[in-house]
């Protein structure tokens, strides 16, 4: 049984940090494109039943579609990232979604605070400040990255990599 992963997918900010997911965060390797990971881990694959996916769309359909940007870049002690703006959007999604599911898994380590964040580079310690200086210096020259969430996809890591198991859309989307 593979971990579910809850995300906003961003293919919007490929062409700016594509090459850098692709050699500094591990998921990419893993076939999972430029996102905001909204709950990980969500559910074990094989507890998304039926009424777990119907909840699920349920829940995401409260929320619009709505528009962001990613034009900051942030750090945390072993990660280089961008930042979406305005985030309360994201924030509102996370939330019901976290209260919509109590009885998913809890592993890893706990943080104060939900960061929405697209990761670039993760598990780097070194050349760190080089990363996040190489990231500004991108935006500073292309510009904002203008962004536009149409729907949650529920991800399943599996030996093979990572893969959809569903699109979800948010109300208002086609």
């Amino acid at each position: 049984m593979a971990r579910t992963l809850l995300a906003l997918l961003v293919p919007e900010a490929e062409p700016l940090v594509g090459d850098l997911r692709d050699r500094m965060d591990p998921s990419a390797r893993r076939g999972l494109g430029a996102h905001i990971t909204l709950v990980y881990p969500f559910l074990d694959s094989g507890d998304v039943t039926d009424d777990v996916l119907e909840r699920l769309r349920g829940v995401v359909a409260r929320h619009g579609l709505f528009d962001f940007r990613l034009a900051d870049v942030g750090t945390f002690p072993s990660t280089v990232w961008l930042g979406p703006t305005p985030a309360d959007a994201i924030a509102r999604l996370v939330i019901d979604l976290q209260a919509s599911f109590p009885d998913r898994p809890r592993t890893g380590p706990v943080f104060d605070g939900f960061v929405p964040h697209l990761s670039v580079a993760r598990n780097v310690r070194r050349d760190h400040e080089a990363i996040a200086a190489t990231c500004r210096a991108r935006l500073l020259s292309s510009g904002a990255i203008a962004c536009r969430a149409h729907e949650v996809h529920l991800m399943e890591r599996g030996n093979d990599g990572w893969r959809a198991l569903a699109r979800v859309p948010l109300a208002g989307a086609r």
